[in-house]
C-alpha cells in the first residue's frame, strides 16, 4: 500500500505589481538584448555598430546598455532602402540560357 504525501499549502500569491510601461524613445537607455530586437539586429551587430562609432554603449551594475540617443540617430542616418536591379539582371540572364538551350 502506498503512502500518499500531504498535499502542500496553497502558495501565497506572489504576482507583481504591473510596472507601467515607459515608450522605449522615453529612456536614457535599453538593455543591449532589448535594442537588438527593437533594431531587428543580433547584439553582435551592435557591438559592431558601437566598435564604428555609430552606437553609444554604458555599462551599469555588470549590465551593457544602449544609449537611446545613439539608436534614434542611427535609424536618422539609416539610409533609404531602394531595390536593386539585380534581380531583373538575373532573369534576363537565365531567359538568355534558355533561349541558348533551345537553339542548340
Amino acid at each position: 500500500m502506498a503512502v500518499q504525501a500531504a498535499a502542500a499549502p496553497p502558495r501565497a500569491d506572489r504576482t507583481k505589481t504591473p510596472k507601467p510601461e515607459i515608450p522605449w524613445r522615453q529612456r536614457p537607455f535599453l538593455p543591449l538584448v532589448a535594442a537588438a530586437e527593437l533594431l531587428g539586429l543580433s547584439p553582435s551587430s551592435l557591438y559592431r555598430l558601437e566598435a564604428e562609432g555609430k552606437l553609444s554603449f554604458n555599462r551599469l551594475g555588470g549590465r551593457t546598455l544602449v544609449a537611446v540617443g545613439s539608436i534614434v540617430k542611427l535609424i536618422d542616418t539609416a539610409d533609404s532602402w531602394t531595390p536593386s536591379d539585380r534581380g531583373s539582371a538575373a532573369r534576363a540572364k537565365r531567359q538568355e540560357r534558355a533561349r541558348a538551350g533551345w537553339e542548340s
